[in-house]
């Protein structure tokens, strides 16, 4: 630890002395944009000042009056060059720190002026031209030039010299601090050790507070960012984990960079069971109620589907969506399906058998089709559902839509499928709305299957 602590010493009086040159480095930086910034500010002011005030002796050319302006101009501290120019380039007044300007020799205009005033700069010189205009005609052009050299070179060597002995302070502070506070740094890395322990025991919730804004409080800090991380990811976990099986949802992690999330297409089994009769059920309960018997009927619904490993999509009103062979494929996914409609309506059997008194009994009619939907993550930036879309989920919430109370309604492609593990029934041809032609439609007998899974 005593190495630790000299090695650490070295490395702090390092850092500080870098940290000491970087800053007096920004610091000069940010000196120099902000003088800049207050001499362009002023320069532009004394341009506009100078093409207000020269408007009137420039149109009656005033010349005795316009060199009175750009000599008072001149005085400004930093102005090497005022001139008040003519529309045709000739120069009507002008005042040269230089020495003697002479009048009448042609000087370029700007070519253009945003919000009344170019700006042009020139090494270590600034170039403002302000428009002088009379009734929204141009007449004329105010320019200054200002040299920067000489006004902020003096600004930055007192500021150098500021920062020179900051630093030293800085510097003379850390070599006589450094043992002492690497002291102090042993004990937040003792706590930052056994958190790491904590946090590989499975103790997720472990955090460590930090103690300092140095390398120490940075690491303690990614701890604690890592810690979140590891929670948001559990939480994800269990939070996605309502909505598809076990199995699914250990696939999805382990699958590279969310490859199993990706909109694609697949052949997949869809699942619509909506309770019969609920509204007319519901119309003399109070709110609560509904949504007490809702979570009831739907408790029991996602149980029989996860546990046959399907994926709930979503709940619409008094209806259940869900899927199976996806997001992990499955080539049983039909039987999967079906036997889990078996299930709900067992449950729901079971359910109504066990009702106290004044309990509402509930009906289940259930649809079901196989064929290709695109599954995925589908939506836009800023949200997205992973969900199924397709003609085979319009089929199965139209046969739904036919099946009774306690009635499993399947597709011909369905049937195809499940024949060897469930008996079904010929219902016939029905004409689906919105399809031009009909679809074979099977009913699941429910004892039969009971027996031959049996």
């Amino acid at each position: 630890m005593r190495s630790l602590q000299l090695k650490f010493s070295a490395l702090v009086v390092a850092l500080l002395v870098v940290a000491c040159v970087v800053l007096a480095w920004m610091a000069t930086r940010h000196e120099r944009a902000s003088v800049e910034a207050e001499i362009e500010r002023s320069t532009i002011a004394l341009a506009k000042n100078l093409a207000q005030d020269a408007k009137t002796p420039l149109l009656l050319k005033d010349a005795l009056t316009l060199d009175g302006l750009v000599n008072n101009a001149g005085t400004e501290r930093g102005v090497v060059t005022a001139r008040v120019v003519r529309r045709s380039g000739e120069v009507a007044a002008a005042f040269s720190a230089y020495g003697p300007t002479f009048v009448g020799l042609p000087v370029p205009l700007a070519e253009q002026y945003e919000h009344g005033f170019h700006l042009e700069r020139r090494r270590d010189a600034l170039m403002v031209a302000a428009e002088v205009t009379w009734s929204g005609d141009a007449i004329g052009e105010a320019q200054i030039e200002i040299d920067l050299a000489r006004l902020v070179e003096p600004i930055l060597r007192e500021t150098r010299t500021q920062l020179a002995w900051v630093a030293l302070g800085v510097t003379v502070f850390g070599v006589v601090a450094g043992l002492g506070f690497v002291a102090l740094l042993v004990g937040p890395l003792r706590r930052l050790r056994a958190g790491v322990e904590r946090l590989a025991a499975g103790d997720l919730a472990t955090r460590v507070p930090p103690t300092s804004r140095d390398e120490v409080g940075e690491l303690t800090a990614a701890f604690n960012e890592m810690g979140e991380s590891l929670q948001q990811k559990q939480r994800i976990q269990r939070a996605f984990g309502r909505y598809a099986s076990d199995y699914v949802l250990q696939t999805l992690l382990e699958s590279p960079e969310g490859a199993e999330l990706q909109g694609a297409e697949r052949d997949v089994t869809v699942l619509f069971a909506d309770i019969r009769g609920f509204t007319r059920l519901s119309e003399g309960l109070e709110p609560a109620a509904v949504v007490a018997l809702l979570n009831d009927v739907f408790q029991l619904v996602s149980d029989c589907i996860l546990a046959r490993g399907g994926t709930l999509d979503k709940f619409i009103g008094d209806s259940v969506m869900a899927y199976f062979g996806a997001p992990v494929a499955s080539a049983d996914h039909p039987i999967a399906a079906v036997s889990a409609a078996v299930d709900i309506l067992r449950a729901m059997e079971a359910r109504n058998a066990t009702l106290a008194p004044g309990g509402h009994a509930v009906g289940i009619g259930i649809g079901i089709h196989t064929g290709p939907v695109i599954v995925g993550n589908i939506g836009s930036d800023r949200r997205t559902d992973f969900t199924a879309i397709g003609d085979s989920v319009n089929v199965a919430a139209r046969l739904e839509k036919l099946a009774q109370a306690g009635e499993i309604l399947v597709s011909e492609a369905v049937q195809r499928r499940v024949r060897g593990t469930h008996r079904l029934r010929f219902e016939g041809e029905r004409q689906l709305s919105g399809r031009q032609e009909p679809v074979h439609v099977y009913a699941v007998e429910l004892r039969a299957s009971g027996e031959e899974a049996a």
